[in-house]
């Protein structure tokens, strides 16, 4: 081998020692700045906030050690540089390297080769490559083993190192939090028929009680908790991430995953399956007949939110009067509708073939329940038409036109209809639950209530107190007012009996006890039924108009005018003082803490949802806007608006009040 050959393999030796040793020392400088990242995450936590600059600061910073080091080896290039480099190494060869490669001395050529072939250069080469290398290596290995023991389970022991070794596609953890990006799939109870639905990185999730709701993320599941308000939920770990499933409560909850020192909150808002609506549109009014031969044609419609069930038309036929009378109970054959939203159903009903009497009613409605067989099918009923039989007894000599029966004739022949269903709930009261108990006395109850309302509707109508009342006003309910109040001057006895009857009776029932209630509602019967069967005089044609001589009554007045009482303002709901203030911490931590910003707007809005869901809607664009880095000042403004109201303007100043 020649002393040119020599220099050509040490040179080729030395760049490849060059560029791993510029190498080493940027591998090792990038795994010194993510294990110095990871432990300032102890010290200051918002590095942990954005992670996707870690990555890119290491990388920086090792491609620019290595081209400092790869320029500062620059001159491995030279054939002469690296001559000189071994005669520095080997003294022995007193220049004659050097000397044989410049081909100046051809006659000492051969002297030349002898002596540069009798030192080892390639000894001298490595062991230089060694003391160069060395300290590199090292470097490195420190730098991976503080990255591994590094407190961030990102970077640490059971992450990057403990993924290198895992066969598993997913178990390589993610840089930064694990908690971004999230997958949720929502998948509706069976009876609903709809199909599951997939929401990308949701703040919040509207389903039904009882969907099961799957939460997916990306890496491993160590370290990853969650949780519904106190109670843990699990956090499963497979090949595509991590993943927790659980079931939509029938209340507003906060969906909490925690992972190290990130959390994340997703908002569970429950859509409560409303029960279905039916109307009778047929028989449009009550009716009384003279004989039971009618044929009656029935029609009814109903719709619900997820899908109906069955329907069908109840009828109660009662006969007898006053406190003895029976009650018999039929209903046509049910309609099913399959799960669609809306239906209607028919049927004709043959008065002449129930075999009815002087004095019998028969009360129609329609019933239909939807399709929720998770909780229990809702139920809806419609209004009650009654087709009454009259008495002989109640025809008058004079001639009368055909019209509707009086109000008072549908509010007797329901109340028998109550006092038959208040029995049946008495006998039944020892083989049901308490819970069932009250649900039925409460409905019965407010049916009572809705004839105690129409009689008092009915028996000022027939005073002259239309000047004390207001037109639209609505009627108090049981628990605002007592029957002594309002009815001590109304002068028809037998309606006001009625009204202080049904109001007992109205208090019985919605605290579930049925039996003190039935000789109450049948008081009320009695006294409805002398109403309605009072003397009454019927007319033919209309009353004539009395004309008023304005010139003769005008300012004959004796009233003055007086002020109107002046009322106090009502008292501001405390619920939407507490919400308004907590929107405004809220508002306050964004400039200095937008992490605890979002925080308190998602556990905000967990609490909006049952005291009012605009405001949470609003809400809910407002984190969605904070989370995607857009900007949130018109849902902030909505939200406020939604809660507090429009702001209003008074023009101008006001006047000056006060002074010397």
């Amino acid at each position: 081998m020649t002393a040119a050959q020599r220099v050509r393999r040490t040179q080729q030796i030395l760049s490849a020692g060059a560029v791993m040793y510029a190498l080493a020392w940027g591998i090792a400088a990038a795994l010194g700045i993510l294990a110095a990242i990871s432990f300032a995450m102890l010290v200051v936590p918002d590095f942990g906030r954005r992670t996707e600059w870690h990555a890119g600061t290491a990388l920086i910073a090792g491609i620019a050690v290595t081209a400092v080091l790869l320029w500062r080896v620059r001159q491995l290039v030279s054939f002469g540089r690296v001559a000189l480099w071994i005669e520095e190494r080997v003294p022995a060869l007193q220049y004659s390297l050097v000397t044989a490669i410049e081909g100046d001395y051809p006659g000492f050529s051969g002297s030349l080769e002898s002596t540069v072939e009798k030192q080892d250069i390639g000894q001298v080469t490595f062991a230089a490559l060694r003391r160069t290398l060395l300290p590199a290596l090292t470097a490195v290995g420190i730098g991976a083993l503080l990255l591994h023991v590094s407190p961030s389970a990102v970077f640490g022991g059971g992450g990057l190192f403990h993924g290198l070794g895992d066969t598993r596609a997913g178990a390589v953890a993610l840089a930064g939090s694990r908690l971004d990006k999230l997958g949720v799939r929502v998948t509706p109870p069976a009876y609903t028929g709809e199909r599951p639905k997939d929401l990308d990185d949701p703040s919040s999730v509207t389903a039904l009680p009882g969907s099961r709701i799957l939460v997916n993320g990306d890496g491993a599941s160590t370290g990853i908790t969650g949780s519904i308000g106190n109670s843990p939920i699990t956090v499963a770990g497979s090949e595509a991430g991590w993943s927790a499933s659980l079931v939509m409560p029938a209340m507003p909850a906060a969906l909490t995953f925690r992972d190290r020192s990130y959390d994340r909150i997703i908002v569970l808002d429950p859509r409560t399956d409303n029960p279905p609506k039916i109307v009778l549109t047929s028989p449009v009014r009550d009716t009384t007949l003279r004989v039971a031969q009618l044929v009656v044609h029935l029609n009814a419609t109903a719709t619900d939110d997820i899908g109906l069930g069955a329907g069908y038309f109840e009828y109660l036929i009662t006969t007898g009067s006053g406190e003895v009378f029976n009650a018999r109970t039929l209903s046509t054959p049910i309609v099913r509708f399959g799960g669609s939203r809306s239906g209607s159903m028919t049927a004709t009903l043959n008065l002449a073939s129930l075999k009815l009497g002087e004095g019998d009613v028969v009360s129609i409605r329609a019933i239909a329940e939807d399709g929720n067989t998770l909780s229990g099918a809702g139920l809806a009923t419609s209004d009650t038409r009654t087709i009454r039989i009259a008495r002989a007894s109640e025809y008058d000599s004079l001639a009368v036109d055909a019209a509707a029966p009086l109000p008072i004739d549908s509010s007797a022949m329901s109340q028998r209809m109550l006092i038959a269903m208040t029995e049946k709930l008495v006998r039944e009261q020892t083989a049901i639950t308490r819970q069932e108990l009250v649900k039925r006395s409460t409905e019965i109850g407010d049916l009572e209530d809705r004839i105690r309302k129409r009689v008092h509707e009915i028996l000022f109508e027939t005073e002259d107190r239309f000047g004390k009342e207001q037109p639209g006003e609505p009627l108090p309910s049981i628990e605002e007012m007592e029957p002594a109040d309002d009815v001590t001057e109304a002068k028809n006895p037998d309606l006001s009996d009625a009204f202080s009857a049904l109001w007992q009776a109205v208090r019985s029932l919605q605290i579930a006890e049925p039996g003190p209630a039935l000789p109450p509602m049948r008081v009320a019967l009695r006294a409805l039924d002398r109403a309605r069967l009072a003397n009454r005089l019927y007319l033919r044609g209309t009353p004539p108009k009395v004309i008023v001589d304005l010139s003769r009554v005008r300012m004959t007045g004796k009233e003055k005018g007086s002020g109107s009482t002046r009322a106090p303002r009502p008292a501001t709901d405390s619920a939407q003082l507490q919400l308004e203030r907590r929107l405004s911490d809220a508002i306050e931590l964004i400039p200095r803490q937008p992490a605890s910003a979002i925080r308190a707007f998602t556990l905000l809005q967990v609490d909006a949802l049952s005291v009012s869901p605009s405001f949470a809607a609003a809400l809910s664009e407002t984190i969605d806007a904070f989370r995607k880095g857009r900007d949130a000042t018109l849902p902030l403004l909505r939200a406020r608006r939604a809660l507090s109201g429009n702001t209003s303007g008074v023009p101008g100043l006001p006047s000056w009040s006060g002074g010397w």
